[in-house]
């Protein structure tokens, strides 16, 4: 029995090399990094942060920088027939965008409001002409095409365009629905009531008014340049460091589109005594950019809950298909546990039998 049981120790130190070998060969690691596990294809990098930071604040530069603006308003005065010393490129959208004579101006000097009276000059694009949602007589493209027939329509494009490069830049669409009777009986609109405003509480008079409608409530083309290059250019980086997740990509430029405008609206603050630039065109981007991100998260948990739970129901049905082999047996009486014990013991002697032959 002595010599049985030497052996069975043999056996089981034996078992326990083979075990240790076993898990020697599969070189498993005695810590393990984190970053490892939590790293994905969704996870942003030091580099996609500095990249959207810094073409961020780029876009800010452009929409911001005074002598861009004033470049982009020489093309809308070529435009508009003003003789002045254009370059070539002036020259040529100036010829592209040409509306000299245009009834969406006025259909004669001097300008006019939706009210057939004088329009308030500074502001004859808000009350007259260039809304393209506006549902009188001087809807844009109305106007263009009793002037011009089917021409017009291509032309009121043109014009609307061109009005884009202005230092006060193009109306939203909708302003015409903020138009009302002022205490002088003349039409209005609550847009420039608004902006004479916060003029007066910032400096005192409403002489900036103007300054701060442009930059608060209409579309410009150096706003959205701004954002046209803060997408191309991350469009750029993304093809160049290959990447390709959904989720990434659209981390990126909202990190991009937010430092743009934010930054715009501060500096804003800074030269209009705490009235912000606000770019329209930049927080449709903005809220676009969100809303994509938001569905491609849903999505991407979505498929994760649905691998999940597949393999959820995988797993209980293989237990259920094999619950015999996986419970152990119910004894019910003495005699059975009698029986499994005399064919345990009958196992071991056999187990240690066959040890022996093969030592």
């Amino acid at each position: 029995m002595e010599n049985f049981e030497i052996l069975y120790q043999e056996s089981l130190a034996n078992v326990e090399e083979s075990i240790i070998e076993s898990l020697n060969e599969l070189n498993i690691p005695e810590s393990t990094n984190i970053s490892t596990i939590i790293k994905s294809e969704a996870s942003l990098d030091g580099w996609d942060y500095c990249y959207a930071i810094a073409i961020g604040l780029a876009g800010v530069f452009i929409s911001t920088n005074e002598a861009f603006g004033h470049y982009l308003d020489q093309i809308h005065k070529a435009a508009s027939g003003n003789s002045g010393d254009y370059d070539k490129f002036q020259s040529f959208l100036g010829d592209m965008l040409h509306h000299e004579g245009d009834h969406i101006d006025a259909i004669e000097m001097p300008f006019k409001n939706r009210n057939g009276d004088n329009a308030y000059c500074i502001f004859h694009r808000l009350l007259w002409g260039h809304d393209i949602l506006s549902n009188k007589e001087d809807n844009p493209f109305l106007l263009m095409f009793n002037q011009k027939g089917l021409n017009g329509i291509f032309q009121a494009v043109r014009h609307l365009l061109a009005d884009t490069a202005s230092k006060q830049g193009l109306p939203l669409p909708g302003s015409s629905f903020f138009d009302l009777i002022d205490d002088n009986n003349k039409t209005s609109n609550y847009l420039i009531k608004i902006a004479q405003q916060l003029s007066e509480e910032t400096i005192g008079i409403k002489t900036g008014a103007q300054e701060i409608y442009s930059h608060m409530m209409t579309i410009r083309a150096q706003d959205v340049t701004a954002g046209v290059v803060v997408n191309l250019v991350t469009d750029l980086y993304f093809l160049l460091r290959k990447i390709e997740n959904n989720i990434r990509r659209t981390e990126v430029k909202l990190i991009a589109y937010m430092v743009n405008f934010l930054g715009e609206a501060v500096i804003g603050s800074l030269k209009q005594n705490g009235v912000p630039y606000i770019n329209i065109p930049l927080a449709g981007a903005l809220t676009t950019t969100f809303i994509q991100f938001c569905y491609y998260n849903s999505s991407e948990i979505k498929s994760i809950t649905s691998t999940t739970e597949n393999l959820h129901s995988a797993t209980m049905k293989f237990e259920e298909s094999n619950n015999d082999f996986l419970s152990l047996p119910t004894i019910e009486s003495a005699d059975e546990y009698i029986t499994l014990s005399d064919t345990a013991d009958a196992n071991i002697e056999e187990l240690l039998d066959f040890l022996k032959d093969e030592k």
